[in-house]
């Protein structure tokens, strides 16, 4: 089992080409492959390249179903062309945050949640109601998903 060293940090808003979904949680890594080459598609087509790393924004979930925003950082505002599409320019929050860092399958990202939120107790903290992930390892180059790296961003209640 992995030790997660939590911390928290000031991070800054960046603009986000994505697009919001509600689906089953066990369809999510699915979605999240398909959103995420149309989203690169559409970046492509005009001209965008990522300024970092993919990244899912959790805005609400269930036992079963999750609302989630998938995406791509980019630099400046993402005006698609296509105004049929679901691709939207949006954002990725800034501010104080709880964070830490996983390494591994991302069937094991839940402890590193449990693991925020143990810290978020033990040091008085109230985490918000949305949180944040971001995907460090392309699985193009690296397809042992023990080895892919994911940041995991809590954002802290009313910072």
């Amino acid at each position: 089992m992995m030790d997660y060293d939590v911390t928290i940090r000031e991070v800054d808003a960046e603009h986000l080409a994505s697009v919001r979904v509600t689906c089953a949680m066990a369809e999510l890594p699915a979605v999240m492959g398909g959103v995420f080459g149309r989203i690169m598609g559409a970046l492509s087509a005009e001209g965008v390249q990522p300024s970092g790393a993919a990244a899912v924004i959790y805005h609400g979930w269930t036992e079963d179903t999750v609302d989630a925003e998938i995406g791509f950082t980019i630099h400046g505002v993402f005006f698609p062309q296509d105004r049929h599409s679901d691709i939207r320019p949006s954002h990725v929050p800034g501010g104080r945050v709880a964070f830490t860092t996983h390494v591994g399958e991302y069937d094991g990202l839940e402890r590193a949640y449990k693991a925020i939120q143990a810290y978020a107790e033990a040091n008085g903290l109230e985490l918000g109601k949305m949180m944040w992930e971001r995907y460090l390892t392309d699985p193009s180059v690296e397809p042992d998903l023990s080895k892919h790296v994911t940041e995991v961003f809590w954002p802290l209640a009313g910072c």
